[in-house]
């Protein structure tokens, strides 16, 4: 029997997680892909428990991971880590769970990914209100969170995103799992 996978897809807001985590689910029956998004569109007033709401979708994201792995199918995380222990505390359970893991970041330089979020209007939360002026603090701190905390992960595979669609980088995703077995 294959050993499961936990397949984290970390990178900006924007990048294009959730797209390529639904490819993966439609092409590998009994996948599952674990969004903190669709968690978050699920709590009332979420947005004014900014921090709280992290703190719980990583918990239950976790909570998910140990009941789903045991079943022995894929999980797929599309994942904004802005402090890598938040990767480390995944790669704990794959090993707990006798899961294969692997850490992708989906990546564009700085200016082309803060223009993706801006032009898509919200995070990626569907109950996100529309992004503005005020909040480009709050996105460049982000930007920095992220790319400090991909850049303390050894294994992690860049994906550089210039120029490629979402079939693309799905492709690329797919032919690095292959290599890796």
């Amino acid at each position: 029997m294959t050993k499961p996978k936990i397949i984290l897809l970390t990178g900006f807001a924007a990048a294009g997680k959730s797209t390529i985590a639904k490819k993966y689910i439609a092409n590998h029956s009994m996948a599952m892909a674990i969004e903190a998004d669709n968690l978050v569109d699920n709590i009332g007033d979420w947005i004014n428990h900014r921090e709280e709401i992290r703190y719980i979708t990583f918990e239950l994201t976790k909570a998910m991971l140990r009941t789903y792995l045991p079943f022995r199918h894929d999980a797929i995380l599309p994942y904004v880590i802005t402090d890598a222990t938040e990767a480390e505390a995944f790669e704990e359970i794959a090993r707990q769970c006798d899961a294969d893991y692997y850490e992708f970041a989906l990546q564009n330089d700085h200016d082309a990914a803060v223009a993706r979020l801006l032009e898509r209007g919200t995070w990626g939360e569907s109950t996100s209100p529309p992004l503005t002026n005020k909040d480009l603090p709050i996105i460049e701190d982000l930007y920095s969170k992220v790319e400090a905390a991909i850049a303390l992960r050894p294994n992690l595979v860049r994906i550089d995103l210039h120029g490629q669609n979402p079939d693309d980088t799905y492709a690329k995703i797919i032919d690095n799992l292959k290599l890796r077995r």
